[in-house]
């Protein structure tokens, strides 16, 4: 039950931060450019801030588009609902490093804040919590054993 409104709370925050970026107006190109741009500068992670610089800004318009679906549906509403738990989880998890390797040694920014939240979503991810209060109670119920651990 724990793990369940854990996953039930992260999910919740990434709507949360999905509404505030979008007033922010983060999901446009250029909003989202200039965002991950200043990030690209303050990392003290050089390797990953050349990766946005060559990578991400040029194409900010693809990521600007990707981040706001992922946040919105993935991250988002499959983990508040609990629907393909273990998949959505590791996707947020992977997204926090992203987070945490963005935002190292930036000022104002607390890494151990990404930290918790990718130790909470491989937990969630790894206990199948979206099986409680979820509804891949309702999956399992009708395949208790898939093939692949989506649920």
């Amino acid at each position: 039950m724990v793990l369940a409104l854990l996953r039930i709370l992260m999910g919740g925050m990434f709507l949360a931060v999905w509404a505030d970026n979008l007033r922010k107006h983060l999901y446009t190109p250029s909003g989202y450019r200039d965002f991950v741009g200043d990030l690209a500068d303050k990392t003290q992670v050089t390797f990953y801030g050349d990766f946005i610089r060559e990578i991400v800004v040029p194409n900010a318009a693809l990521f600007a588009r990707g981040q706001l679906v992922l946040e919105l549906v993935v991250m988002g509403a499959f983990l508040l609902i609990g629907f393909l738990t273990p998949v959505s989880a590791l996707i947020a998890a992977g997204f926090s490093v992203n987070l945490l390797l963005a935002s190292w040694g930036v000022p104002g920014e607390w890494q151990g804040t990404y930290v918790m939240m990718i130790a909470i979503l491989l937990a969630v991810a790894v206990t199948q919590a979206g099986r409680t209060l979820g509804v891949d109670a309702r999956l399992a119920r009708k395949h208790p054993k898939p093939r692949l651990p989506v649920y």
